[in-house]
C-alpha cells in the first residue's frame, strides 16, 4: 500500500482565505496572459502563479470538504489529498488536470526550463478549466 501524505488538520471555516487566494492567483495568471507578447521572458512566472493557484483551489477544497490540507513537500500529493477529501465526488479528469499542472511545477521553478509566453497560457488556459469546476465544488461544500 502506498504511503499516505502529511495531512495538517485545518478548520474547515479558514477554506474561505485558501479560495480566496487561489482566486485572485488565477486572475492574476489570467491577467499577466492577456498584457504579455510571445516575446516577452516571463513565461516561467506565469506558469508558476498558475501552478500556486491550482494548489490553492486544491487546498480550499481539501479544507471545505475534509478539514485537512497537504503538508506535503512534493506538491504533486496534493492531488491524492484532493481525492481523498472528495471522494466519489472528484471528477476524475479534473484530478488528471491537477497531477497535470502540478508535475510541472519542479520544472518551471528548479530545473531550468525555459518557459514561453505561449507555454504559459497552456498552463494558465488548463489551470482555468481546473479552476472553474474547484470553484463550482466549493460552492458546493457541506
Amino acid at each position: 500500500m502506498a504511503r499516505r501524505g502529511r495531512r495538517k488538520r485545518v478548520d474547515s471555516s479558514l477554506a474561505a482565505k485558501y479560495n480566496r487566494v487561489a482566486r485572485a492567483l488565477c486572475q492574476s495568471a489570467s491577467d499577466l496572459c492577456q498584457i504579455a507578447e510571445d516575446g516577452d521572458l516571463y513565461g516561467n512566472a506565469i506558469a508558476i502563479v498558475a501552478i500556486h493557484s491550482a494548489i490553492a483551489h486544491s487546498d480550499a477544497l481539501c479544507i471545505a470538504y475534509g478539514g485537512f490540507k497537504s503538508t506535503e513537500g512534493e506538491h504533486e500529493r496534493a492531488a491524492e489529498a484532493l481525492q481523498e477529501a472528495l471522494g466519489a465526488r472528484v471528477d476524475p479528469r479534473q484530478l488528471r488536470t491537477l497531477e497535470a499542472i502540478l508535475r510541472e511545477k519542479d520544472s518551471v521553478s528548479y530545473q531550468g526550463v525555459y518557459y514561453t509566453v505561449s507555454d504559459a497560457r497552456n498552463v494558465v488556459q488548463r489551470l482555468e478549466g481546473f479552476g472553474r469546476w474547484a470553484e463550482e465544488m466549493y460552492d458546493r461544500r457541506p
